[in-house]
C-alpha cells in the first residue's frame, strides 16, 4: 500500500516529444538570439518536496529541459535561451525565453564555384 502511494505521489520525469526534439537550448551567449523573434517566456520545473529523492538531479534537469522544449514548440519556437534557474533543494526550475530563429541565414557557409582548369 505504501509503495502504491509513493508511486502515485511521485511525478514522472518529462520526456521529449517528436515535435520538441528539434528545439535547441542555449545559454551564456545572448548574441545568439539577437536576430530571432521572441515568442514568449517559459518556465520548466521537475521534482516536488515529497518525491525529489526518487529522481536524480540529472533526470530532473533533463525533464525540465524537455518540458521547456515542449512549451517552446507550442509557441512555434525553435530555440530556448535559458536566463535563470531557481535554487530549490527538492526540484529543478528554469526560466527562459522561447525564440524562432528559423529565418536566420546560415552563417559561415559560402558558395564556391568549382575551379575550371
Amino acid at each position: 500500500m505504501f509503495g502504491f502511494m509513493i508511486v502515485n505521489l511521485s511525478g514522472c520525469i518529462t520526456f521529449p516529444t517528436d515535435e520538441s526534439l528539434h528545439v535547441k537550448i542555449l545559454w551564456d551567449n545572448p548574441l545568439a538570439v539577437n536576430s530571432c523573434t521572441h515568442k514568449g517566456t517559459i518556465i520548466g520545473s521537475q521534482g516536488h518536496f515529497y518525491d525529489y529523492w526518487l529522481h536524480s538531479d540529472k533526470d530532473m534537469v533533463w525533464g525540465t529541459l524537455n518540458e521547456m522544449r515542449i512549451k517552446a514548440h507550442q509557441l512555434n519556437a525553435d530555440t530556448v535561451y535559458l536566463y535563470e534557474h531557481f535554487s530549490f533543494l527538492s526540484s529543478v526550475t528554469l526560466i527562459g525565453n522561447a525564440y524562432d530563429c528559423s529565418q536566420l541565414p546560415i552563417l559561415g557557409i559560402t558558395s564556391v564555384a568549382p575551379a575550371n582548369n
